[in-house]
């Protein structure tokens, strides 16, 4: 029997199950106060069925504001709003608590008008603010601060606290040797670096009685040069659950570490045995965080005891009904998060709130309602993608009477090629999920068969949606009809068999994705890799060479200065890491000219690029070119039926080509409105 639901106690507290909402920022105030935004967020999952929710981060003081948009605990002025929050969460049996963030060095001038402070004057990487460095006094007056701040949470109703000690954020600056070069009782030893977070703890404690949960989110493993490694992390639980520490949150590495912490190309799990080792030293529970997408990975992680309970984040911003989904054997309804980054963190990143590429539902929880319509309509969507499957989906629900046309004979769009890369296989859940639920919704769905003028005409509808997406972009270009040359989605449907030598003309998303791809044909696989480092056959290094590179040569050849324009700011970086790795030879500011092809036996001749860069013409040969300069609209059905029906909609890359999200949520959206 799994652990998962049953109940569980932190210090005084009981828990009704193992599940528990991470602390992340939303995007949802600007001046830290809390809103009817963040409460409908929150409310909708705390009905979702999660038993702990933890709230945050939230600056103790306003030095420590890390983002534009973090909620305050520095002012009893809060107090209200607060309160207001953690009312409507407890209405549904489910506690809370508030996470105390202090940026440090991370906490940029730029949102708290002052110099950030921290250990030692090093600058972070991506602030380029040099920080003070505090002194003794200094110290003391921010753990005072943090004192007030779970003074205030307690007053609004929060039933714990968590001290954010880990991400490389000011407590795991103290901590950690990479950002404390400080020669006085609070630098050197483990045990000074320690003492910060140890005094912090101690008078907290003091202040609000033994029976107040103190939670420690901390770093296993910093992932950065002179960081903290797990042993020295064991201590640190040591140290802190002396004094006075109730839980233990374990999560890895910081936002500037070179190792991937947030993305879809970390194997789920992948930093379970973190908490598992500080399980093994201390008495108190441990949290696992962090890459858990799938309830049944969460019971794995209880019942072999790596941990006691598991943290979501971004699983539960996907569906907010997650754990009672699981809990009742809804599998099929479960939106499991793919880990893109692109409507949570990326739109951080961005300035924008929080949303999610297949939930447009959040942020908008007190908005949007999906409610049955009182007059049904026959309504014709066009298109299968997924902006296609998401309007049939929602119509469904609503009561309408719905039929499917999708020219090919499977659906998924654009995103039957998005998963098919090495480290993109997430995708598929999109997919898998909206086919799901419009094939159990009953929606009529034609594949195979391409919708005209006369077809939806005899189909007498009273609305139609068109989502029919876009065509690849072909060149006009001497040589582009070459018996080698193919366009990417021929490569990735398997088509057509890559030669030796392969150039990719377009270094966009596509253009990246179909690298990989290829260049990874003939890799070692991971676990016969693993066999053979056992074995002693291979070494380390050859395990890194082996599984990343394949045996073909491949080039990019792209016309701006970079590639991969068209991913998300925390997924770009580690795309161009695994082009590199596999051996991608990037050649950008050209101007391709013309491919000259020399016939081959069965369709197999060799071809010389020409381009130009810098004013100096070049040649590239290659056995296989591709094609990958993105997608126009498909706008061939607007021409026909546009003004020849009363109710008609124009919906994803078949008005502008844009993003999954855009599209998700523009189906989403004008299916409420039918």
């Amino acid at each position: 029997m799994s652990k998962l639901f049953n109940k569980i106690n932190i210090g005084q507290m009981t828990l009704k199950n193992r599940l528990i909402m991470s602390a992340m920022d939303l995007g949802f105030t600007s001046d830290g106060t809390i809103n009817d935004q963040i409460i409908d967020f929150y409310v909708e999952r705390a009905k979702g069925g999660v038993g702990f929710i933890v709230v945050g981060g939230c600056y103790p003081e306003m030095n420590g504001k890390v983002w534009k948009s973090i909620i305050g605990l520095d002012k009893d002025e809060l107090i209200p709003g607060l309160k207001k929050l953690t009312d409507a969460i407890h209405v549904y049996n489910v506690r809370v608590a508030a996470q105390l963030l202090h940026g440090g060095r991370s906490a940029s001038s730029f949102f708290t008008k002052m110099q950030p402070v921290a250990p030692s004057s090093l600058t972070h990487r991506s602030i380029k603010q040099e920080p003070h460095a505090l002194t003794v006094p200094e110290i003391k007056i921010i753990i005072d601060n943090y004192v007030s701040a779970t003074v205030r949470a307690k007053k609004a109703g929060f039933d714990a606290v968590e001290l954010h000690g880990g991400m490389g954020y000011l407590i795991n600056q103290f901590l950690s040797k990479a950002t404390n070069k400080r020669d006085d009782e609070y630098g050197g030893s483990l045990e000074n670096r320690a003492r910060f977070a140890r005094e912090m703890v101690l008078a907290i404690r003091e202040t609000v009685g033994k029976d107040y949960p103190i939670i420690f989110r901390m770093s296993g493993d910093d992932f950065v040069e002179e960081g903290l490694k797990i042993d020295e992390s064991l201590e640190i639980a040591r140290i802190l659950e002396q004094a006075g520490v109730d839980v233990f949150n374990v999560s890895p590495g910081w936002h500037e570490s070179k190792t991937p912490i947030m993305l879809m190309v970390i194997p789920r799990m992948a930093y379970a045995f973190l908490s598992e080792k500080i399980k093994s030293r201390v008495k108190v529970p441990v949290i696992a965080s962090v890459r858990i997408n799938d309830l049944k990975l969460a019971e794995e992680i209880l019942d072999n005891e790596q941990a006691d309970m598991v943290s979501l984040g971004r699983p539960l911003i996907a569906d907010p009904e997650l754990p009672n989904k699981y809990e009742h054997g809804q599998l099929d309804d479960i939106r499991t998060c793919i880990a893109c980054n692109q409507g949570c963190f990326d739109s951080l990143l961005n300035f924008k709130p929080v949303s999610c590429m297949y939930n447009a539902m959040v942020g908008h929880e007190g908005e949007y309602k999906i409610t049955k319509t009182n007059k049904p309509k026959k309504v014709v969507v066009v298109g299968g993608g997924p902006a296609g499957m998401e309007a049939a989906r929602v119509l469904a629900l609503r009561g309408h009477e719905v039929t499917l046309y999708e020219r090919n004979n499977q659906l998924g769009g654009q995103l039957r090629y998005a998963f098919i890369p090495p480290g993109r296989e997430e995708i598929q859940n999109i997919k898998t999920y909206l086919e799901r639920q419009i094939s159990k919704l009953k929606v009529k769905i034609k594949t195979g068969a391409e919708a005209d003028f006369q077809i939806i005409k005899e189909e007498r509808p009273d609305a139609i949606i068109v989502a029919t997406g876009g065509n690849p972009i072909t060149l006009n270009l001497p040589g582009i009809k070459g018996e080698n040359v193919y366009i990417a989605s021929d490569v990735l449907d398997n088509k057509v068999s890559a030669g030796k030598d392969v150039v990719i003309i377009g270094g966009g998303t596509v253009g990246c994705e179909v690298a990989l791809h290829v260049a990874k044909q003939g890799a070692m696989r991971p676990d016969v890799a693993c066999f053979l480092l056992r074995q002693k056959v291979i070494d380390a290094k050859d395990v890194i060479e082996y599984t990343t590179r394949g045996n073909k040569n491949v080039a990019i050849l792209e016309m701006r200065k970079k590639i991969g324009g068209g991913f998300g700011i925390s997924t770009r970086w580690i795309i161009l890491k695994e082009l590199k790795e596999a051996g991608v030879k990037e050649i950008t500011e050209v101007q391709v000219k013309e491919i000259v092809t020399n016939p081959g036996e069965n369709g197999h001749g060799t071809s010389r690029i020409l381009y130009e860069k810098n004013g100096e013409e070049h040649f590239i040969k290659a056995d296989t070119v591709i094609i990958a300069v993105g997608y126009s609209s498909n706008n061939e059905l607007r021409k026909q039926i546009e003004g020849k029906f009363s109710e008609t909609y124009f919906i994803g890359d078949c008005v502008k080509v844009r993003t999954a999200l855009e599209a998700i949520h523009e189906g989403f959206e004008v299916a409420l409105k039918i």
